[in-house]
């Protein structure tokens, strides 16, 4: 299973690219989502760098990735393939179990967070 920043820009290319590449490749999808980390770090080493920075300017960019790569990941998942939904985030959780009831997907994807951090 991989996991996967969506803090990160590219995040918006990479993540469906790994679910169509598990689709014609035909292997077992497995993706852990997380929202970020890393933040921080990244913008000094960008600014260190001088380089754009690789993270979404506001947090609602973040949302954004991090939604729209779940719906894309959960609405393309076969019973093969596993779901990670890291999140403190009360309207991506509600999100993913629409979905994941809608598909019948409840043993393919799971929830989970760290103790003591929210978005």
């Amino acid at each position: 299973m991989n996991g996967y920043q969506c803090y990160l820009k590219r995040m918006t290319k990479v993540i469906p690219m790994e679910v169509l590449a598990s689709q014609h490749a035909n292997y077992n999808l497995g993706i852990k989502l997380i929202r970020g980390a890393y933040m921080n770090e990244e913008r000094e080493l960008a600014a260190q760098q001088g380089t754009e920075s690789p993270v979404f300017d506001t947090i609602e960019g973040t949302h954004a990735c991090y939604n729209g790569n779940m719906t894309h990941i959960i609405q393309s998942m076969t019973e093969r393939d596993f779901l990670f939904v890291a999140s403190h985030n009360q309207d991506t959780c509600e999100i993913a179990m629409e979905l994941v009831d809608e598909r019948g997907l409840k043993e393919r994807v799971r929830f989970g967070q760290l103790k003591g951090f929210s978005d």
